[in-house]
């Protein structure tokens, strides 16, 4: 009797001791499949089509639309138009140009101004220059936030000689505004003139990535050579 009493603590001990391995397994494939599980980090940011002729807000820019942008961001939908009106001498032979930059924002269906920069040069007595840099304009999202950065860069001046132009660099992410001032740089002969260059302190407040690109598109144009 005490031999079948024996066998039956056995068995019972055996039968606790295969069941908690079991259960300890089933808990080790649960993490483990937890574990194999992909991030699910997706961007936001997303350049959509954009047909600079099929004049938007119209009522609301001034100028000739010489480029612009669509795109979706972690806000909303965006549109960014840059329009210019030309260098022309007035009654007084004076001249005179300007650009602009619009951000619309849609907004509970509807689209909203977002920020607008604009400058120009008036009642030049020489020759002015109030333009776009061909190609500087981008939109971006450098740092991986989910915000579309705009930046661009022109360049305007009013003189009677060979020298060089004040030149401007502009970034928007968001309502946040950063800049770059300086000049534009003349080459002629083995030598160069120019190139002079101040980042605003705003800068200071923005995420690395985006000076870094600010720099590299301030580098790039805004070079003449003779």
């Amino acid at each position: 009797m005490k031999n079948y009493l024996l066998l039956f603590c056995a068995f019972l001990f055996f039968a606790c001791n295969n069941s908690g391995q079991q259960t300890g397994d089933a808990g080790k494939k649960d993490t483990a499949s937890k574990a194999l599980q992909p991030d699910k980090q997706t961007t936001a940011f997303k350049v959509l089509s954009f047909d600079k002729n099929e004049h938007f807000f119209e009522d609301s820019i001034k100028g000739t639309v010489v480029e612009g942008f669509s795109w979706r961001d972690a806000e909303s939908e965006h549109r960014v138009l840059f329009t210019t009106v030309p260098v022309k001498m007035n009654k007084n032979g004076r001249q005179s140009g300007a650009v602009y930059a619009y951000c619309f924002i849609q907004s509970g269906g509807a689209w909203q101004k977002e920020w607008e920069v604009k400058d120009r040069i008036d009642d030049c007595e020489v020759d002015a220059t109030c333009e776009f840099l061909p190609n500087s304009f981008t939109v971006t999202d450098n740092d991986n936030n989910g915000l579309g950065e705009v930046c661009f860069l022109y360049k305007l001046s009013c003189k009677g000689d060979v020298s060089p132009d004040e030149k401007k660099l502009i970034m928007y992410e968001g309502a946040n505004k950063y800049a770059i001032r300086g000049s534009t740089i003349l080459e002629y002969n083995g030598s160069k003139e120019g190139g002079d260059k101040k980042i605003d302190a705003s800068f200071t407040k923005a995420a690395k990535p985006l000076l870094d690109f600010a720099n590299s598109q301030w580098d790039k144009f805004g070079i003449t050579k003779y």
